[in-house]
């Protein structure tokens, strides 16, 4: 990975830096709230705990480094789980919520996200706070920054839409069996090129410079008067300590890590890190059924199938081709498989929540944090509706002969933490609807963190896309 004539990357500072917008956290929210406020003139230092990732360009997903379907499985996927480690690289999972995984890198998640650009449901996931007709524009922007696209399938993909279709029938207008929109888009000779960190930060030579300053996890946010000047890093051994001042602070370093600085900052609204949500997440892999793979070849285009979240079927499914899930098929081609991946949300509740412990500090010099996070009697029975769901999908496009092994993720496996600085517009809240946290003129919040509801979908553009209204806020060009 390498800088750019906008674009610097350090991993050590002499002195001070300085820019108009300090934003903690480089991954996907950061980097929306980057690249637009950069594109509208902006200066932005970017502070990542983490180091760079791999040797390509700056920010691009690692995906491209394996562009066939038969490196996902022997390649890809052991180097995604690989870069997949417990808050902090702690030896063990943290306690409640024991599935939970982390990259901490230049990019963050959006370096090896499975680029699944699913759009939420606009009956039952939208953000109460925000004017629906917005919120489908921003949806809109976010899908277009990640270059998201559907048009992706060849003959494995028709078949299986058409069984899925067969086998699950009706359903809401926009919410049926189809394509699954994914971050990625073609490139001049018609392979896909996946979107990363790049996407976002994109923009003109007219653009404000961003500075990335990686290795250093950002330790406290210096404020007078609910207005933030200056904030602290230093490599996690201590070492290099370094301030970095603007004229404002966005916290974007993910759902755990967010409310963390945030309270080792003295920002405490009542809320935060109250009402973590996540979904239960079911999993398995399957051996394509002869009639989907009949006369295929190992060339057919990728596949990526989508039964959206809705009202009457609360529950997001992707058919994908398998990288991560784990059972094989002995004497089976890779490419004769697929992944099926279910989320299912969980309701808000205040008493799921992070709790913090001042007198002992983590390996960044934050309060150490434990996770109280249980799943409710209407959540357990969702899942367990599921579960059934997941069979019948499961029975619709898979060889028979072969026996099916449903997987329940523990919680977090998901890597979808929710909640813990969620937006709205009273005191179940840490920030009003722009990101904005209570008591404070010029600290904001992004990320997964920031999502209000009990969330079904792949939370991914939710998300960019209300990193993108904060953005405008900023800069004085939306809310």
């Amino acid at each position: 990975m390498t800088s750019t004539d906008r674009i610097r990357v350090l991993t050590h500072a002499d002195e001070p830096l300085r820019a108009d917008v300090v934003i903690i956290g480089s991954g996907a929210a950061g980097a929306a709230v980057a690249g637009e406020v950069s594109r509208a003139g902006a200066s932005v230092v970017m502070i990542e705990a983490g180091g760079l990732p791999h040797d390509q360009h700056l920010g691009a997903h690692i995906r491209n480094s394996y562009p066939a379907e038969s490196q996902l499985q022997t390649e890809f996927g052991p180097r995604i789980l690989a870069n997949l480690v417990p808050y902090q690289h702690d030896p063990e999972p943290l306690p409640g919520l024991r599935g939970q995984r982390f990259t901490h890198a230049v990019g963050g998640m959006l370096t090896f996200w499975s680029h699944v650009c699913a759009v939420p449901d606009a009956a039952t996931e939208a953000e109460p706070s925000i004017p629906l007709a917005e919120l489908v524009e921003l949806w809109d922007e976010a899908a277009r920054l990640l270059w998201s696209e559907a048009g992706i399938g060849g003959v494995r993909h028709q078949r299986l839409v058409a069984a899925l279709t067969a086998e699950i029938g009706d359903l809401p207008a926009g919410r049926e069996v189809q394509g699954l929109p994914i971050g990625a888009r073609r490139t001049a000779d018609g392979s896909l090129q996946f979107s990363g960190i790049d996407a976002l930060l994109d923009g003109s030579d007219r653009a404000g410079e961003i500075q990335i300053l990686a290795e250093h996890p950002a330790r406290r946010i210096d404020h007078t008067g609910g207005r933030a000047h200056t904030v602290h890093t230093a490599r996690a051994d201590g070492s290099n300590p370094v301030a970095v001042s603007g004229d404002v602070v966005v916290v974007a370093a993910g759902a755990l890590a967010s409310p963390a600085v945030l309270w080792a900052s003295g920002i405490r609204p009542p809320a935060l890190g109250r009402y973590l949500t996540d979904h239960t997440m079911l999993s398995s892999r399957v051996k394509l059924a002869e009639p989907v793979v009949e006369g295929v070849t190992e060339t057919d285009e990728l596949f990526g199938v989508w039964i959206p979240s809705s009202s009457s079927r609360p529950v997001h499914t992707q058919v994908v081709p398998g990288w991560t899930t784990g059972l094989a098929f002995p004497g089976t081609p890779a490419w004769q498989t697929a992944d099926i991946g279910q989320f299912i949300g969980v309701d808000p509740d205040p008493g799921n929540r992070l709790v913090f412990d001042d007198d002992h500090l983590d390996r960044w010099g934050l309060p150490s944090v434990q996770a109280q996070f249980r799943l409710g009697e209407t959540d357990r029975a969702r899942t367990h509706e599921a579960y059934a769901d997941h069979a019948r999908v499961a029975d619709a496009i898979r060889d028979r002969t072969h026996g099916l092994s449903i997987s329940l993720a523990a919680p977090g496996g998901s890597l979808h933490l929710m909640g813990s600085t969620r937006i709205g517009t009273d005191e179940t809240s840490s920030a009003d609807p722009t990101g904005l946290i209570w008591g404070t003129d010029n600290v904001y919040v992004a990320g997964n963190g920031v999502l209000s509801t009990r969330n079904t979908s792949n939370p991914t553009l939710s998300m960019v896309a209300l990193a993108l209204r904060t953005a405008r806020t900023i800069t004085g060009a939306g809310a």
